[in-house]
């Protein structure tokens, strides 16, 4: 597309070129038939006249089309920048519903946690009591048992005393 800008013009320079040239052959009056009339008038300027007004009618087209393109890509442009914002505000909105959500789910991880904590406490604080009162009971019955045996050597040594 880029060439044929420069290739039409160089045409039409040609073109004038060799209008400028032949310029007593185009200006020649002959007889023109129109099927309805005919008339006497130089063919080669009919011609080149019908010529300019196809370029000029050719140009004014591709004006209007050039015209038409960028209009509509400056609206696909304005739709895609609209399109972009849409998705950039639909992108932050799950980004934040993310957020949030996570921070949802981490405070209930922390409230799980400390409640596990809190609990685990509890029970270890139970099972030392239960091992201290264990421990006691034990120290306890051993304490019987020892006095038990000291009563049973007493008896025993008094018994053997008495004997002797």
């Amino acid at each position: 597309m880029k060439i044929l800008g420069p290739l039409i013009i160089a045409g039409l320079i040609v073109l004038g070129v060799f209008a400028l040239a032949n310029w007593s052959v185009l200006s020649a009056p002959t007889t023109l038939s129109f099927v309805a009339f005919s008339l006497e008038a130089p063919l080669g300027l009919v011609l080149l006249g019908t010529i300019l007004v196809f370029v000029a009618l050719f140009t004014i087209y591709v004006l209007v089309l050039r015209t038409s393109m960028l209009m509509d890509t400056r609206r696909y442009a304005h739709e895609l920048r609209d399109q972009h914002q849409l998705a950039e505000k639909a992108e932050a909105s799950r980004l934040a519903e993310l957020r949030s959500q996570l921070e949802r789910e981490f405070a209930q991880v922390r409230e799980t946690a400390e409640k596990s904590s809190t609990e685990l406490g509890v029970r270890v604080e139970g099972m030392e009591q239960a091992l201290r009162n264990a421990i006691e009971e034990s120290s306890r019955s051993l304490s019987a048992y020892i006095g038990e045996v000291e009563d049973k050597l007493d008896r025993g040594l008094a018994r053997t005393t008495t004997e002797k």
